[in-house]
């Protein structure tokens, strides 16, 4: 009987488990072209330094990594940007000095990347480096409608000086600097 109880559990679990790891994973098009449409900067940068920060204003813990911009693909922003993790299932963890494409998106005043789409290092990431490269040189450069005025994660309209005030305020975007 207890063989079987533990049978039972283990065979639920691994058919639970894929459910639950796509649960986070919320929008229908994570394509290259769809992802930079809807992200308010896409960049590559390098991480510089990263520092835990407690659990506040509706956020798990995490980890607030201060990148160094090294090429902006669209957005309005330059120099050292920090970029929150959160400490759940849509944690995207970075590796000090690793160099990485993100695809940012605000929430809260906070900058952050979801870890469902084409976000990763950059050695990793040749394809999506090329079609980047396509879609800027198609556009002929930045999208000028992306002056981090929007949470277009999530197609919430914003300000970009309400958002600043914001994340200065939490202590979270110190670095970020939008040209105006």
């Amino acid at each position: 009987m207890r063989k079987r109880a533990t049978i039972a559990f283990v065979v639920l679990a691994v058919l639970g488990l894929p459910g639950t790891a796509m649960a986070a994973c919320l929008l229908n098009d994570y394509s290259v072209r769809a992802e930079y449409d809807r992200s308010a900067a896409v960049v590559t940068a390098q991480v510089v330094s990263q520092r835990p920060v407690v659990e506040s204003g509706g956020y798990y813990d995490g980890v607030v990594y201060t990148v160094n911009l090294e090429k902006v693909y669209r957005g309005a922003i330059h120099g050292l940007v920090d970029v929150f993790s959160e400490n759940s299932s849509g944690r995207f963890p970075m590796q000090l000095r690793g160099r990485y494409v993100l695809f940012v998106y605000r929430e809260s005043g906070r900058l952050m990347v979801d870890n469902c789409g084409n976000s990763g290092l950059v050695t990793e990431k040749v394809e999506v480096l090329q079609a980047l490269d396509a879609i800027v040189k198609k556009r002929g450069g930045q999208n000028p409608n992306s002056a981090l005025r929007a949470d277009a994660a999530y197609g919430r309209a914003g300000e970009r000086e309400r958002s600043t005030r914001l994340g200065k305020a939490a202590g979270i975007q110190r670095h970020f600097s939008p040209d105006r």
